[in-house]
């Protein structure tokens, strides 16, 4: 299969360097013309805005709780509900990656010794890992290699509110 097969028509906003049939790559291109661009000052609006909804949702009062928490933060954050909400799923679908990425580390970290189960354990550990990684470098296909970096240079910031939101919005 030819390497130009998602092309599309001289409009190479994102190059195209899939060499497979994996589709999954030409969706993310397609979605890629709906997503939001992001850049400095939205990664500071999108920060802003998780940051007072889990200072206002993390006092707590139930769902109205959550719900005075989400304006409040919007206000605060000077974003639409459009804007916070496209932006909030670039950030978790990055915070996802990376959260497993790093439990992937941990758990690298905490194998001991050279038994055959262990180096067994290693190597589907950082089979993983090599995974996750693979993964989050695909998100610069939606949403762009500049968002990808500005993402990763916020990452133990970004991680820590992810791991806040996650907690908080699943009760644990």
């Amino acid at each position: 299969m030819s390497s130009f097969l998602f092309d599309d028509n001289g409009f190479q906003d994102v190059p195209n360097r899939e060499v497979s049939t994996d589709l999954t790559a030409a969706d993310d291109r397609t979605l890629r013309w709906a997503a939001p661009p992001l850049d400095a000052a939205m990664l500071d609006s999108l920060v802003r805005y998780q940051q007072t909804y889990l200072s206002q949702a993390e006092a707590g009062q139930g769902t109205d709780g959550l719900g005075r928490a989400h304006t409040e933060a919007l206000a605060d954050s000077g974003l639409t509900p459009k804007a916070a909400e496209q932006g909030s799923a670039l950030l978790r679908a990055f915070g996802g990656r990376r959260w497993a990425a790093r439990k992937l580390q941990e758990k690298l970290g905490q194998l001991q010794g050279d038994g055959e189960k262990e180096t067994e354990l290693r190597a589907r550990i950082q089979k993983e890992l090599v995974k996750q990684e693979r993964e989050t470098d695909a998100l610069a296909r939606r949403y762009g290699e500049d968002a990808l970096a500005l993402l990763r240079a916020r990452e133990p910031e970004l991680l820590d509110l992810h791991t806040r939101l996650t907690r908080l919005l699943t009760g644990g």
